[in-house]
């Protein structure tokens, strides 16, 4: 018989009673979090609730989790509970992105150095359940892995190609291991690529905006999956997995003091060196 070890049996060795401790998992498909946690807000993102829920103020302890594949949910952090207030008593961080005024308690959370080991590191099965963000501490959660969370060496903006699934691994990455991916994408505006494999169609776009190129394939490696664009959401229209035969690559790169008419001008150079608007996805 295969020998399991949950989530309870972890806390009860490092002295910690279950029942003190309240399970929350954010959900990167949710709009509103997953501002927040592109933009490092989780922690202020966990303190502010819809409604007056009776067991959030019932624990000793919050520990926080966010989504993965399927069931799965990665260990954030472990925050101790201080207190409620009405939410009206306090002002959101400065360049707070999410919707404070949706809330209506403020949860007053203050963080602590347990586990901080197995931050990012740690996931477990949430459950079948996933619609529900939060559980009782006694509820049993198996423990699935306990992950290496050295960061990946980034290879170059000129080798970059990256297919639909390694763009989803870098986009979604909680656990650090694509840190320097990140970094360097969100560091630089630029003129990419994307190539359907199945039909061998191209197109080109361009970023340009704050978070540079990894905030515009941001788009495209969560659903819709079209990032806006007519002709990809024809394609997934009449076929909705069709996104994982994209390819991404970078055409060129330019600093984030470039301005934007600059970079749409190689954009359309591009376009009309490959084609991409007549015999590509580009509509325009």
């Amino acid at each position: 018989m295969e020998t399991k070890i949950t989530l309870q049996d972890l806390l009860t060795i490092n002295g910690i009673d279950p029942k003190d401790v309240l399970l929350i998992r954010h959900s990167l498909n949710h709009e509103n979090f997953r501002k927040c946690f592109d933009k490092n807000f989780v922690y202020e993102y966990t303190q502010i609730q819809p409604g007056n829920l009776k067991a959030l103020s019932e624990h000793k302890y919050w520990m926080v989790f966010i989504s993965g594949k399927g069931t799965q949910a990665r260990f954030f952090r472990l925050y101790e509970y201080k207190g409620k207030s009405p939410i009206t008593e306090h002002i959101p961080s400065e360049n707070y992105p999410g919707e404070w005024q949706s809330a209506d308690v403020f949860y007053q959370l203050e963080e602590t150095d347990l586990f901080r080991d197995l931050e990012k590191r740690l996931i477990i099965d949430w459950g079948k359940g996933v619609i529900n963000w939060y559980y009782k501490g006694i509820n049993q959660k198996s423990i699935l892995a306990i992950q290496n969370p050295d960061p990946k060496e980034f290879i170059g903006f000129d080798k970059l190609v990256l297919d639909h699934s390694q763009l989803e691994s870098i986009v979604n990455d909680v656990t650090g291991e694509y840190l320097n991916y990140r970094v360097a994408l969100s560091s630089v505006m630029g003129v990419y690529l994307i190539l359907d494999k199945t039909s061998g169609d191209q197109y080109i776009g361009s970023a340009y905006g704050d978070d540079g190129i990894f905030g515009r394939w941001k788009e495209y490696a969560n659903p819709p999956y079209h990032g806006g664009n007519k002709r990809l959401i024809k394609i997934l229209n009449e076929q909705n997995d069709r996104f994982k035969s994209f390819q991404f690559c970078i055409l060129q790169i330019f600093s984030k003091s470039a301005t934007k008419e600059e970079v749409i001008e190689v954009e359309n150079r591009f376009k009309e060196k490959l084609g991409s608007r007549v015999f590509g996805l580009n509509a325009n």
